[in-house]
């Protein structure tokens, strides 16, 4: 299905703000049944890593050091799998976006998502080795500014929330461009700064906004199932020494904490589309793509071709 949405287009920060939602108002439906699909097989592997690690979990006795130990080796491994999951299903939404906005619809499924991704897999460890060194030199003093900012009265909060989320963009364009083509990875994260700091204002709050709102929604939907959870399992089995001794405890464990993985999934990918309408529009401002093809067509339309 073809969606009224303009991809290629000059922004300011309103607009970026105003944009993102009326893509996810056409795309909401459509973008959660493709990704639950790509979802089911890693969330089932997730329930079952928690409810393993449940199993290690005895309150009632006092826990040898080798007990305690395989219990620090599964939250090791479940933070890891945590972390490549994330990081694959950030692949996936940014592949979705890209077909989103090569198609111009939504005449894609979770197949074309998953092969897009695959097709592009050497393009993301390239990227992710020149991200890992661009980390590491940034990080002393990145840690500095927000390490100054959090120590201002009222504003140095947001100024270090900002100021975050324009790393996460610099990083996200950086990669977009490699992607697509437009830079070398090698120095893609160089280039993509001098692109965004032209309106750099506009593109970070723009994202902190949008991932402040996306924040206090997550928490609103974890508190309530959180709640509803604690509840049930307080009226059957009660918070007692032996909670993590049975069946129900285990599950109620597992499940409740493979929900908290998928909204947490959702959020990040949810973040895509704002970043990618920021990085839509960094690339108009710079390349002017838009301009250049309404000008050729306005030609064709002129010489009546």
């Amino acid at each position: 299905m073809e969606i009224d949405f303009e991809f290629r287009k000059e922004r300011k920060l309103s607009e970026i703000v105003q944009d993102f939602i009326n893509l996810l108002r056409l795309v909401l439906r459509h973008f959660f049944q493709t990704i639950l699909k790509l979802a089911v097989v890693p969330l089932c592997l997730m329930v079952i890593l928690i409810y393993y690690g449940t199993t290690k979990i005895n309150l009632t006795t006092t826990q040898s050091w080798t007990e305690s130990l395989d219990l620090v080796f599964i939250a090791i491994a479940a933070l890891f799998a945590l972390l490549v999951v994330s990081m694959v299903f950030f692949g996936l939404a940014i592949e979705y976006f890209l077909l989103l906005k090569n198609k111009r619809g939504t005449d894609f499924d979770s197949n074309d998502v998953w092969q897009a991704f695959v097709a592009n897999l050497s393009k993301y460890f390239k990227f992710l080795l020149v991200g890992i060194l661009a980390s590491l030199i940034l990080f002393i003093p990145m840690m500095f500014a927000m390490i100054i900012l959090m120590f201002i009265p009222l504003v140095g909060s947001f100024a270090a929330g900002i100021l975050a989320s324009f790393l996460g963009v610099w990083f996200f364009c950086a990669f977009l461009f490699y992607r697509e083509g437009y830079m070398p990875a090698s120095n893609a994260i160089q280039q993509s700064f001098f692109v965004l700091k032209k309106k750099i204002i506009d593109y970070s709050v723009s994202s902190y906004v949008v991932s402040l709102v996306f924040q206090t929604l997550l928490v609103m939907l974890t508190l309530i199932p959180s709640l509803i959870i604690g509840i049930i399992a307080y009226n059957t089995i009660g918070f007692e020494t032996t909670f993590f001794d049975s069946l129900v405890g285990r599950m109620f464990t597992s499940i409740g904490a493979t929900v908290l993985v998928l909204l947490y999934i959702v959020y990040y990918m949810f973040t895509v589309l704002v970043s990618g309408i920021i990085y839509e529009t960094a690339k108009e401002v710079t390349y002017g793509e838009d301009v250049y093809e309404k000008i050729q067509n306005l030609g064709k339309e002129e010489d009546g071709q």
